[in-house]
């Protein structure tokens, strides 16, 4: 980096969160040369592809018949619910995004979308109120089950699949499902915004008030690829080429299973901050003149940062890709991911992590919406179908005050979760707040990890918002780092050496058979598990260390309690609901 972005990420870095997006969309408007997003001219039966939308694309077609791309959607009616009210509401919003009535075909090798201009939802209607009302929760969880678990054929599907489940007593659950490459979290929060005024409008003998839609999202796909296959698309490349160069390989996660699996079957672990952390957090994020997305990337890295040892952490965030203004009321999967390279110091406090985190943030910001499949092609990574590229985990961050809370005549109408059962990274952390509730969870990929890990990891990620929020300027240690000390000098001190790099081999330190006996003996009594069977003439000391962390670090605390947690660890869905049920309506009340 020359000294002149140096320069400029240590000003953006800096600056008031406010004032370094206006400075950003500035310089990425002088610098972009986008071309104005206009309507596409000529027939609208068929468009391009999205960049990103194609990359799910392709791995649909790799992995037919599953779910692993599917998101899924939930909203809870409680009181009256007009069925046609709702019918006429979704044929609305459908008539509006040409992409919700679209498939992807090939056009040759190519896929395109072509429009099929009469094509609705899928809407469908259930009675589940059959049954005690004890049992109410039972059978709603086996009506989203059924939903999430059906694929989509993108050829010939409708894209937009809508259940309603009569559940009983003026209760009805609604589970939208979509292909990923269709929609993305932001999409679904626009969707249901024009699908609940519409069907208030509906209800009360009035027209919607929907914001209008200048393109369509076929539209941004062409705009999209005409940038990044001129020269501007190779710039961005070459940025990721040189960010991304030398990355060190080594396991950020506590692997219990070997990560080369291609099963991506998945669970959520669901957990909450208690409030007064929460506002201490917060008002420790905006003292830092840090975003609270930032802030918490900068929690999960040092969390990694325990885990593993790392001084140099690679970490996933999403990305929209609606900076111009007209796509800003799409539907579609308008979404990047950007890894995001956090370098620590020595000994890092929490201060240190959150300055590094926003100078990652700084330093891609020029190239955020950059589709994911150009980084790809651009660092050109070994390529393994047992693994996402180049990332192996994320953060997520969801601000739910951004969203519209509504009333509906009749009834009330909230947001909740439909576990869709898959995990397409190896663990992802996602945070909500709203207002002065903060919950998130872990979605884990059950062939890798154990549930008593996941736990864990989940107990300890809530005690370092409290560090982050208390003890800013504390150094955190690192449970990896000392145990890769002890290794370190179990090897000194069975070889007689004064000391190791983390290359050297066995052997040529002057191991023998009898001295990997000795050495095993010693580790043994340090707590890890080792055998003689593990050293070999071609051992390196990094390679030992690595195989005995696999196998569980000693170092690592275990059985956090519910004591020494701020908030609560492993709560259910339904405890989930009823909290962000009661928030919300506090927040209507407060409008």
């Amino acid at each position: 980096m020359s000294a002149a972005e140096s320069a400029l990420t240590a000003r953006l870095a800096g600056l008031a969160p406010e004032k370094r997006a206006a400075l950003l969309a500035r310089l990425s408007q002088q610098r972009s040369g986008k071309q104005p997003l206009r309507p596409r001219p000529g027939p609208r039966d068929t468009f391009p592809v999205g960049m990103d939308q194609e990359r799910l694309w392709v791995l649909d077609q790799l992995y037919p018949g599953t779910t692993t791309y599917t998101l899924g959607f939930g909203l809870r009616f409680l009181g009256e619910f007009d069925r046609h009210a709702f019918s006429e509401a979704v044929s609305v919003v459908v008539g509006r995004h040409e992409l919700l009535r679209s498939a992807i075909e090939t056009d040759g090798a190519r896929p395109v979308l072509r429009l099929h201009p009469e094509r609705g939802a899928d809407l469908t209607f259930t009675d589940r109120s059959d049954g005690p009302d004890g049992e109410r929760e039972r059978r709603r969880a086996e009506f989203i089950r059924q939903q999430v678990r059906r694929p989509f054929d993108l050829a010939r599907d409708p894209v937009l699949r809508i259940g309603v489940a009569d559940l009983g007593g003026g209760d009805h659950q609604i589970v939208q499902t979509m292909p990923h490459s269709f929609t993305d979290q932001w999409s679904y929060v626009r969707l249901n915004s024009e699908l609940l005024e519409t069907y208030c409008a509906v209800r009360e003998g009035r027209e919607p008030q929907l914001p209008e839609l200048p393109v369509q999202f076929g539209d941004y796909a062409q705009w999209q690829r005409d940038y990044f296959e001129s020269g501007h698309g190779e710039r961005h490349r070459a940025f990721w080429r040189t960010y991304l160069s030398d990355l060190p390989d080594r396991p950020l996660l506590p692997y219990d299973h070997s990560p080369e699996s291609e099963d991506r079957t998945g669970r959520q672990y669901n957990f909450v901050l208690d409030q007064r952390t929460a506002a201490a957090f917060i008002a420790r994020a905006k003292e830092a003149r840090s975003t609270i997305a930032n802030a918490m990337a900068a929690v999960y890295a040092a969390l990694l940062y325990e885990e593993s040892g790392a001084g140099d952490i690679l970490l996933g965030v999403p990305s929209v890709t609606r900076s111009e203004p007209a796509v800003q009321d799409l539907v579609g999967f308008l979404l990047t991911n950007v890894p995001l390279r956090i370098r620590l110091p020595e000994e890092p406090t929490p201060h240190d992590f959150m300055a590094a985190t926003q100078a990652a943030g700084a330093a891609v910001a020029e190239h955020h919406e950059t589709p994911f499949g150009e980084i790809v092609r651009a660092v050109a990574p070994e390529r393994s179908v047992h693994s996402y590229p180049l990332l192996r985990t994320m953060l997520v961050h969801l601000d739910l005050a951004e969203t519209v809370s509504y009333t509906v005549p009749g009834a009330t109408v909230y947001a909740n979760a439909v576990p869709e059962g898959i995990s397409s990274m190896d663990a992802t952390v996602a945070w909500w707040h709203l207002g002065d509730l903060v919950y998130g969870r872990f979605e884990y990929r059950t062939a890798l990890f154990e549930p008593e890990t996941i736990d864990r990891l989940a107990r300890r990620l809530l005690q370092l918002v409290e560090v982050f929020a208390t003890s800013p300027d504390t150094p955190l240690g690192s449970p990896a780092r000392r145990a890769a000390e002890q290794v370190r000098a179990a090897w000194c001190e069975a070889l007689a050496v004064p000391s190791a790099d983390p290359g050297d081999v066995f052997a040529a330190s002057g191991g023998t058979p009898l001295l990997a006996v000795r050495l095993a003996r010693l580790l043994t009594a340090r707590g890890f598990p080792a055998g003689a069977r593990d050293l070999t003439e071609h051992t390196t000391l990094a390679g030992l260390t690595d195989l005995l962390l696999a196998r569980g670090n000693p170092l690592t605390p275990t059985g956090i309690p519910d004591s020494e947690v701020p908030g609560r660890a492993g709560v259910s869905e339904e405890y989930l609901e009823q909290l962000f049920a009661s928030t919300q309506g506090a927040e209507q009340e407060n409008r």
